[in-house]
């Protein structure tokens, strides 16, 4: 690994603004899996990613080269057209060549999934965590909620901050509006670039998205509580989707890189 110093920096940072115990705890137990899209008018195959990656996308490339004494194996995806998606994957146990340099292999982990976001890669997302938000009281109080594996939980705008906290420990987060990602970017600014928007998805495919509360109609879920658009919202993820006029339309996977 050759780039230490930028990558020492690269952690503190993570674990200042995180609590460590939150930044590492997916980092625990499992390979690290990363991934990206790239696109291609040649077939792509595990065995010829590796250098198609250094002839044309040399920063997605660099990142492999750093730590190249990290032995990974590519997976490759055709997506259609010429867009592959591009997963490269490396057991746990491949990090304790690192233990040299960094305190433990969660501490290692962390450092290379930092480095890789800085390169164009992202976390191969196995789980996801469902945010929407409410004015309410005339629109003088913030009501946010999350849906995560644990159930639901409901924060007031005093509450944001202990919301984040949680839903940082999840690598894709969901919603259907991108406009409640902007009640809470000040104290979660990464919250942009994990964001799976399900209108937008349904507009790259129809042109325009309806409200929530219209497909609300069509699914026959009562969305006039936090807890119903939540669980709307998570019916969503599940192709195809229903829409006004008895269209149907097939969204990506929630797990697959957001340029895609």
């Amino acid at each position: 690994m050759t780039t230490f110093p930028f990558l020492f920096i690269v952690l503190r940072f993570y674990t200042l603004m995180f609590p460590v115990k939150i930044f590492l705890k997916l980092l625990r137990g499992d390979d690290m899996e990363i991934q990206t899209l790239v696109r291609s008018d040649k077939k792509l195959t595990p065995e010829n990613v590796r250098e198609f990656l250094k002839e044309n996308y040399p920063e997605k490339y660099k990142l492999i080269e750093n730590w190249e004494e990290l032995q990974g194996e590519f997976d490759v995806q055709k997506l259609g057209g010429n867009e592959y998606l591009v997963i490269y994957r490396i057991p746990e146990k491949e990090f304790e060549k690192e233990l040299g340099i960094f305190q433990s292999v969660e501490e290692a982990m962390g450092a290379f999934l930092s480095t890789a976001l800085e390169h164009g890669w992202e976390e191969v997302p196995k789980n996801y965590v469902i945010y929407h938000a409410d004015f309410v009281e005339g629109g003088n109080k913030l009501i946010a909620a999350i849906k995560t594996e644990e159930g639901i939980s409901t924060y007031d705008q005093l509450k944001l901050e202990e919301m984040m906290k949680k839903m940082v420990r999840y690598p894709r987060v969901v919603v259907y509006s991108s406009d409640v990602l902007t009640y809470i970017k000040d104290i979660y600014p990464d919250v942009q670039s994990k964001a799976y928007v399900i209108a937008r998805e349904i507009a790259k495919e129809t042109g325009s998205a309806p409200e929530l509360e219209e497909l609300g109609k069509i699914y026959g879920v009562d969305t006039s509580t936090l807890e119903g658009k939540l669980e709307l919202i998570e019916k969503l993820l599940q192709n195809p989707v229903k829409l006004p006029g008895g269209k149907e339309v097939n969204l990506k996977p929630y797990w697959y890189p957001l340029e895609a």
